[in-house]
């Protein structure tokens, strides 16, 4: 008899795509914590780099797209019983996202007493995806007990 409840074991296409699409969404802010951190944005019309990065982000998104629906049947044949390292490398993008999309905020000229108040809602609706994400796809439940 098979059991109902068994985690369901996904394609390393799945999680390519998962990671890639994810890298894409926070792909701005990402770089934007980059430019914050090293004050590049102090010398530059951000607006107009924001703008730049947003066609290059639109250039690699559809690049990826492209590479990853050739690679498809290849991945497809691909399968790991976990993927503990991509779900870090999606955890790291989702706290320094986290960052960017504040820095983001900042930049567009917010108040910055609301910026705690982003920073939570932002980080709860994060942590429901990771934890969502990691049950679903990567096979990782860290908030269950066994």
């Amino acid at each position: 008899m098979i059991k109902k409840n068994r985690p369901k074991i996904s394609t390393q296409f799945e999680i390519n795509a998962i990671v890639f699409y994810a890298n894409m969404v926070l792909f701005l802010p990402l770089v934007l914590v980059i430019t914050y951190l090293f004050e590049i944005d102090k010398h530059l019309n951000i607006n107009d780099f924001m703008f730049w990065t947003l066609i290059a982000n639109f250039v690699i998104l559809i690049t990826g797209t492209i590479i990853l629906a050739i690679n498809r049947d290849r991945l497809r044949r691909k399968v790991k019983v976990t993927y503990k390292d991509e779900y870090f490398y999606l955890i790291f993008l989702f706290v320094f996202g986290l960052l960017g999309f504040v820095v983001i905020y900042d930049n567009m000229g917010g108040n910055r007493a609301y910026i705690a108040n982003i920073l939570i809602v932002l980080f709860a609706g994060l942590l429901y995806l990771a934890i969502f994400l990691g049950r679903r796809y990567f096979n990782l439940d860290y908030i269950k007990n066994r």
